[in-house]
């Protein structure tokens, strides 16, 4: 079966949804005994199609192939542009991602909507209860939130891309600050900020 992702760990992964087309976005997934945990914010393509769809893959993506976090982060807001051509295999019928080190495919079991306030401003967020249909693969080697610099600098840089005056200011330094040129998601990050 593979090694599980820790109970009640986040990780950083790529969740792959379908609603007419396949849809990619990076988000931290935490598994707690046989349920996966999400949140997405309105707006994004993932919020509307966990809702219409409920069933989504989350993929767990090695140190090695982490650069797929910045596509997955910066393509495909709110549009219907496939992030992964060529990337996408079917797991079970659903689409996941080749390169996955461990996959499930998880089917939404409740959904709770909350309105949030933060420095970006007035939000909805999704908050996603779903059951692990089947896993494949191992979680061990991937990533978990808050290990990799340049992934919470990749963070930064989407908080920078929809805030504004000051707060845009404040998640640019952030990403610079997080940055390693000598990486090549923080080489991406510095070269288009």
């Amino acid at each position: 079966m593979g090694e599980l992702p820790e109970d009640g760990i986040p990780y950083e992964t790529i969740v792959i949804t379908e609603n007419g087309h396949i849809n990619a976005a990076a988000l931290s997934a935490t598994r707690k005994s046989g349920r996966i945990f999400l949140r997405s914010f309105k707006g994004s393509n993932t919020y509307e199609n966990v809702r219409k769809g409920g069933v989504f893959s989350v993929n767990y993506i090695p140190y090695e192939k982490k650069e797929l976090f910045i596509k997955a982060a910066t393509e495909g807001w709110g549009d219907e542009k496939r992030e992964f051509e060529g990337e996408i295999t079917m797991e079970q019928g659903f689409p996941a991602m080749k390169s996955a080190k461990g996959t499930a495919i998880c089917r939404v079991e409740s959904i709770r909507e909350e309105e949030i306030e933060d420095e970006i401003g007035k939000n909805e967020v999704l908050h996603v209860d779903a059951r692990i249909l089947m896993w494949k693969g191992s979680a061990e080697g991937t990533i978990k939130v808050g290990e990799d610099r340049n992934i919470m600098a990749l963070v930064a840089y989407t908080r920078y891309l929809i805030s504004e005056g000051d707060v845009r200011e404040k998640f640019r330094g952030r990403a610079l600050e997080l940055a390693d040129m000598d990486d090549v998601v923080g080489r991406w990050v510095v070269e288009h900020l």
